[in-house]
């Protein structure tokens, strides 16, 4: 069996062709039409970009709460409740699922 390269050559002008053909179809209607774009904003946008304006002014963590827990390590006061931190993941994982 012999393989020749003449089907992808034809391919490559018929797809060149066609986009022409299209863009040609593009710009008549394009000339001939008034545009009608308009953009209407969501309620809903404004919301959450006044959210997202709160969360950058909001400090990423508190550095209080940081030293209590560096000062509490350093002198052996402070202690792990794993209870607390089972029931934690649990609820999270739920809270995950049920969305």
């Amino acid at each position: 069996m012999k393989i020749d390269n003449s089907g992808s050559a034809v391919a490559a002008y018929s797809g060149q062709s066609k986009l022409a053909r299209r863009d040609a179809g593009t710009q008549a209607t394009a000339v001939g039409s008034t545009p009608t774009d308009s953009v209407k904003i969501n309620p809903l946008a404004s919301s959450i970009s006044a959210l997202e304006a709160q969360a950058d002014t909001a400090p990423a963590f508190d550095a209080a709460k940081v030293d209590a827990i560096k000062n509490a390590i350093a002198s052996g006061s402070f202690s792990v409740n794993p209870e607390k931190i089972a029931d934690s993941l649990i609820a999270s994982t739920q809270e995950l699922l049920n969305q």
